[in-house]
């Protein structure tokens, strides 16, 4: 991914781009049109038109300017608008989808890494951006509003290869999780005499000819990922905690629920995504067994 850094300036001071080591990093800001303008495929009017915005809407600026031209954002598309007829904001309103092109990315409840953690996105999440303040988006995502930061979104929608289902071996999972329901939960337990939360998901998997590795930040790196939206039964689910990025783990059962050793309640139980805490702390998902 190319790091980009969001800066916010009147026009002439958007001309410089900043470096990141030896490679440029591209320049985003926000600007309105201050009149019908033009959205070309390439910098120079002698290239094809496509769309025309009216005066006053809001564009994210991506890069520039070349030749006196900006790389504009509108629309849902990327083009090409002459610098002549763009104002700059430091924060401006606008209006686009994208989504996150990272990893664990914080959703922080003002535009500051200082800022409280609203939730931990997902790679690959959908966000609608609602905004832009400094070097931040202001999104909307997983139901929840914040700010995160522009180099971590990426415009438009996330093309993806389709999941295999996990089919049949996925309530194979299912069943033979819910027969631990109850198990004490135990530091560093991976058996059926105690389970901490990844030893649980690694012993169900592994039982079924499925490895993994064995704590809930590295089982993250196994299978491929899964929208929240595509959940299957079988599938593993991801939160941060309060220290860790990726701290706790369950499998999906279906129907918003899924199970897991916990350490508050002191055994396996079943809890659903919805609830407050697993809904703000939320990470993603990977399905292992397919």
């Amino acid at each position: 991914m190319i790091k980009r850094i969001l800066r916010t300036a009147a026009a002439a001071g958007l001309a410089c781009c900043a470096l990141i080591g030896s490679a440029a990093a591209d320049c985003i800001g926000a600007a309105s049109t201050t009149a019908e303008v033009n959205l070309r495929s390439a910098a120079g009017t002698a290239n094809a038109v496509l769309a025309t915005s009216d005066k006053g809407d809001a564009v994210i600026v991506e890069s520039g300017p070349e030749n006196g031209w900006y790389r504009v954002w509108l629309d849902g598309q990327w083009g090409y608008m002459s610098a002549d007829y763009l104002s700059f904001e430091s924060t401006m309103d606008v209006s686009a989808s994208g989504w996150v092109n990272g990893t664990e990315v914080r959703m922080r409840a003002a535009a500051g890494t200082d800022s409280a953690i609203v939730r931990v996105t997902s790679f690959g999440e959908s966000v609608e951006i609602t905004g832009v303040a400094g070097e931040w988006y202001r999104v909307n995502a997983g139901g929840e509003s914040g700010y995160i930061r522009s180099d971590y979104v990426e415009l438009g929608v996330r093309e993806t290869a389709a999941v295999p289902s996990a089919g049949g071996i996925g309530a194979q999972v299912v069943a033979l999780a819910k027969q631990y329901l109850g198990v004490p939960y135990v530091w560093a337990g991976a058996s059926p005499s105690g389970f901490d939360c990844s030893g649980f998901v690694s012993y169900v998997y592994k039982s079924l000819g499925y490895q993994t590795n064995r704590t809930a930040a590295d089982i993250y790196k196994n299978g491929v990922a899964v929208d929240k939206s595509a959940l299957e039964p079988g599938d593993a689910v991801f939160f941060a905690s309060s220290s860790e990025a990726i701290g706790h783990v369950g499998i999906y059962i279906g129907n918003g629920q899924f199970i897991h050793a916990s350490s508050g309640k002191g055994c396996v139980i079943i809890s659903g995504l919805d609830e407050s805490y697993y809904a703000n702390m939320y990470v993603g998902a990977r399905r292992i067994a397919m």
